[in-house]
């Protein structure tokens, strides 16, 4: 396994962790981060977290049979996570309001949570937008090259 993947995995580990000091410490900074709507705007922090313990999970167990084709999955871990968290969250949101027939207060940390989780297994995310699409407007032919959301391309397992 490459020194670098380590070295940058942990810099993200350690550049969110900043993040998160900031944004819980300082209320200028906090203000000056724009809102996502009803979901909290902290769920794309959630997901990038998720995306960067994913990665170092990674790590810890392939570092004896590293695979290079996972090299640029590393280095957008956090920014997909983060990007996957919080389209996750906000589908969740959705999902809830058109399951419900009374007004939702969402509760904060539920989203967190969710954005974690897809953020941290973004293949479960490709699958439920799969799921949704098909249940939304009855499209989504899983036998149809890309409609896994891999694009086509036969993805090695993580």
């Amino acid at each position: 396994m490459p020194l670098r993947i380590f070295v940058l995995e942990m810099s993200y580990l350690l550049a969110l962790m900043t993040v998160f000091v900031l944004y819980e410490t300082d209320h200028a900074f906090r203000a000056a981060v724009p809102a996502l709507g009803p979901v909290p705007t902290v769920v794309v922090w959630f997901g990038a977290a998720g995306g960067v313990l994913a990665g170092l999970g990674g790590i810890y167990f392939h570092n004896a049979n590293w695979n290079h084709a996972y090299d640029y999955w590393h280095y957008s871990r956090p920014f997909v996570g983060a990007v996957v968290g919080g389209i996750g969250a906000l589908l969740y949101y959705v999902l809830i309001m058109l399951g419900s027939t009374k007004s939702i207060a969402p509760n904060a940390i539920t989203f967190d949570v969710v954005a974690f989780l897809l953020g941290f297994a973004d293949e479960a995310f490709r699958g439920l937008i799969t799921k949704l699409t098909k249940l939304l407007f009855g499209a989504g032919d899983t036998t149809t090259p890309g409609a896994s959301g891999s694009g086509g391309h036969n993805v090695p397992p993580a």
